[in-house]
């Protein structure tokens, strides 16, 4: 009986390794989860000098099989490059000539996994300057005079300019050549003009993007 009872311990104890086994088996096995993480998913280069920023990549599993594409219409300013270890994205952008900012997106694909990096370079800086900064007419005569204005702005305004005038003293003409050249022009004051005496002045103000320009009349 004993022996028995120590046989059918044997028999169970064997029937649960099977089991367990046959558990095991049909068990399938887990695929790692791919994952992919960027350091940044925003920049901002200057105009210039030519300038190379780097973007941490993290793929789970640890993996150089990921790709990093812009759009091909930007490829001429922006360059990508891979590290030999593939943890790094190195982004180098181009000089720029113009005074408007100019964005792209680049977007890194790891598996089913996609990341979008929008980059954006700003414009050089504009610059809007007079040849004078002082007029001056004659108060018995009245005149004209030219001045000459100088801006690299890649906006354009009225009559494809890319300056305006925004604001000058009631008593001048204004006249815009088709150059860039202003024309400053007052009439003569007369002995019963108000303003013989003394003269006037005002102020003439030139702006393009966020720049302005001053340009002073004194007629005395």
């Amino acid at each position: 009986a004993a022996n028995v009872k120590k046989c059918n311990a044997q028999i169970t104890k064997c029937n649960r390794l099977a089991k367990k086994k046959a558990t095991t088996a049909e068990e399938p096995k887990k695929t790692p989860q791919k994952t992919l993480t960027v350091s940044a998913n925003k920049i901002v280069f200057e105009a210039s000098p030519e300038q190379t920023k780097v973007i941490g990549i993290e793929t789970q599993p640890e993996s150089n099989d990921w790709i990093a594409n812009v759009a091909s219409e930007h490829e001429s300013w922006c360059k990508l490059a891979k590290s030999m270890d593939g943890k790094e994205l190195r982004i180098t952008c181009l000089p720029s000539s113009s005074t408007l900012s100019r964005i792209t997106g680049i977007t890194v694909i790891y598996d089913q996994t996609t990341k979008f990096i929008q980059l954006t370079q700003k414009g050089k800086k504009p610059q809007l300057t007079a040849l004078t900064n002082n007029v001056k007419l004659n108060k018995r005569k009245g005149g004209t005079k030219q001045v000459a204005i100088s801006c690299n702005s890649d906006t354009l305004y009225a009559d494809n300019k890319n300056w305006q005038l925004y604001k000058y003293p009631d008593w001048c003409e204004i006249y815009v050549t088709s150059g860039n050249e202003l024309t400053v022009k007052a009439d003569k004051l007369t002995k019963e003009h108000p303003d013989f005496k003394n003269g006037r002045s005002g102020d003439i103000i030139l702006r393009s993007q966020d720049q302005e320009c001053i340009i002073h009349v004194d007629q005395k």
